[in-house]
């Protein structure tokens, strides 16, 4: 899940890193959300960060990302 609420510069996000998953509902300033079994791959250079949201089967789902 990912949430960002509006007027903020921060990102929160949960990941069930390839447990078991759950039903998930969006809450307020849910950006994205999803049921499927899954894990995170984190990218970083000096100017960019870059979170891939992946399914079980190495799909990407959501991307956050963020630069300088």
């Amino acid at each position: 899940q990912h949430i960002r609420m509006d007027g903020s510069d921060i990102d929160y996000v949960v990941n069930s890193s390839a447990s078991l998953s759950r039903d998930v509902n969006p809450t307020e300033g849910t950006v994205f959300c999803s049921p499927e079994e899954g894990y995170s791959l984190i990218t970083v250079d000096k100017h960019e960060l870059n979170l891939y949201m992946l399914d079980a089967h190495g799909n990407v789902l959501h991307t956050v990302s963020r630069t300088e």
